[in-house]
Protein backbone atom coordinates (compact mmCIF):
# COMPACT_ATOMS: atom_id res chain seq x y z
CA UNK A 1 0.00 0.00 0.00
CA UNK A 2 1.59 3.23 -1.27
CA UNK A 3 2.05 5.87 2.22
CA UNK A 4 -0.23 9.22 2.30
CA UNK A 5 1.80 11.88 0.63
CA UNK A 6 1.68 13.79 3.83
CA UNK A 7 3.69 10.79 5.46
CA UNK A 8 6.21 11.87 3.22
CA UNK A 9 6.25 15.68 3.77
CA UNK A 10 8.67 16.86 6.60
CA UNK A 11 7.66 18.77 9.71
CA UNK A 12 7.70 22.73 10.09
CA UNK A 13 9.83 21.86 12.59
CA UNK A 14 12.42 19.72 11.15
CA UNK A 15 12.81 22.12 8.25
CA UNK A 16 13.07 24.95 11.08
CA UNK A 17 15.85 22.97 12.45
CA UNK A 18 17.99 21.94 9.71
CA UNK A 19 17.94 25.68 8.56
CA UNK A 20 19.31 26.78 12.17
CA UNK A 21 21.70 24.14 11.77
CA UNK A 22 23.01 25.01 8.76
CA UNK A 23 22.72 29.04 9.40
CA UNK A 24 25.23 27.85 13.09
CA UNK A 25 27.87 26.23 10.74
CA UNK A 26 27.72 29.07 8.05
CA UNK A 27 28.08 31.75 10.64
CA UNK A 28 31.39 29.21 11.85
CA UNK A 29 32.40 29.18 8.46
CA UNK A 30 32.43 32.95 8.47
CA UNK A 31 34.07 33.74 11.54
CA UNK A 32 36.88 31.19 10.54
CA UNK A 33 37.21 33.01 7.65
CA UNK A 34 37.46 36.07 8.96
CA UNK A 35 40.55 34.72 11.75
CA UNK A 36 42.43 33.34 8.40
CA UNK A 37 42.12 36.49 6.50
CA UNK A 38 43.45 38.60 9.42
CA UNK A 39 46.32 36.04 9.83
CA UNK A 40 46.69 36.21 5.71
CA UNK A 41 47.11 40.03 6.44
CA UNK A 42 50.04 40.05 8.72
CA UNK A 43 51.64 37.95 6.65
CA UNK A 44 50.80 39.82 3.14
CA UNK A 45 52.02 43.03 4.71
CA UNK A 46 55.59 41.21 6.10
CA UNK A 47 55.81 40.65 2.15
CA UNK A 48 55.30 43.84 0.89
CA UNK A 49 57.70 44.92 3.43
CA UNK A 50 60.02 42.88 1.69
CA UNK A 51 59.67 44.21 -1.39
CA UNK A 52 60.39 48.02 -0.41
CA UNK A 53 63.42 46.44 2.10
CA UNK A 54 64.41 45.48 -1.95
CA UNK A 55 63.50 48.17 -3.44
CA UNK A 56 65.74 50.31 -0.88
CA UNK A 57 68.52 48.50 -2.08
CA UNK A 58 68.20 49.41 -5.81
CA UNK A 59 66.20 46.46 -6.95
CA UNK A 60 62.75 46.93 -8.49
CA UNK A 61 59.52 45.79 -7.54
CA UNK A 62 58.49 45.06 -10.54
CA UNK A 63 60.89 43.03 -11.73
CA UNK A 64 61.58 41.44 -8.95
CA UNK A 65 57.99 40.20 -8.63
CA UNK A 66 58.19 39.17 -12.28
CA UNK A 67 61.43 36.73 -11.21
CA UNK A 68 59.39 35.57 -8.28
CA UNK A 69 56.61 35.02 -10.36
CA UNK A 70 58.25 33.37 -12.66
CA UNK A 71 60.13 30.74 -10.39
CA UNK A 72 56.96 30.00 -8.88
CA UNK A 73 56.09 28.78 -11.85
CA UNK A 74 58.94 26.91 -12.91
CA UNK A 75 58.62 25.23 -9.71
CA UNK A 76 54.81 24.46 -10.93
CA UNK A 77 56.17 23.33 -14.22
CA UNK A 78 58.68 20.71 -13.04
CA UNK A 79 56.02 19.40 -10.20
CA UNK A 80 54.05 18.16 -12.56
CA UNK A 81 55.18 14.75 -13.23
CA UNK A 82 55.88 13.98 -9.48
CA UNK A 83 52.50 12.52 -9.21
CA UNK A 84 52.54 10.01 -12.35
CA UNK A 85 53.57 6.59 -11.17
CA UNK A 86 56.72 4.88 -12.48
CA UNK A 87 55.80 3.92 -15.96
CA UNK A 88 53.73 7.39 -16.47
CA UNK A 89 57.21 9.24 -15.40
CA UNK A 90 58.83 6.98 -18.05
CA UNK A 91 56.44 7.60 -20.87
CA UNK A 92 56.42 11.50 -20.15
CA UNK A 93 60.43 11.70 -20.26
CA UNK A 94 60.25 9.53 -23.56
CA UNK A 95 57.52 12.66 -24.57
CA UNK A 96 59.66 15.18 -23.41
CA UNK A 97 62.96 14.06 -24.86
CA UNK A 98 61.07 13.35 -28.21
CA UNK A 99 59.33 16.94 -28.40
CA UNK A 100 63.02 18.75 -27.27
CA UNK A 101 63.37 20.79 -24.17
CA UNK A 102 63.94 24.32 -26.13
CA UNK A 103 64.05 23.48 -29.51
CA UNK A 104 60.68 24.68 -30.55
CA UNK A 105 60.57 28.08 -29.00
CA UNK A 106 62.72 30.86 -30.80
CA UNK A 107 65.18 31.08 -28.53
CA UNK A 108 65.65 27.25 -28.80
CA UNK A 109 65.85 27.00 -32.30
CA UNK A 110 68.29 30.04 -32.24
CA UNK A 111 70.72 28.42 -29.43
CA UNK A 112 70.40 24.83 -31.36
CA UNK A 113 71.37 27.02 -34.67
CA UNK A 114 74.20 28.63 -33.38
CA UNK A 115 75.50 25.50 -31.08
CA UNK A 116 75.20 24.03 -34.94
CA UNK A 117 77.82 26.28 -36.12
CA UNK A 118 79.87 26.57 -32.51
CA UNK A 119 82.73 24.94 -34.69
CA UNK A 120 82.69 26.97 -37.84
CA UNK A 121 85.02 30.18 -38.11
CA UNK A 122 83.67 33.56 -36.73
Amino acid sequence: MAKNAAENTPSAENIRDAVAAIEKIDQELLTEKMAYMKRCKVIRDRRADQFDHAADRGIRKKLLKAKIKERSLLRKADAVADDFEEDDRNEYAMLSEKLGEFGDTPLGAAALARAGNAHAPA
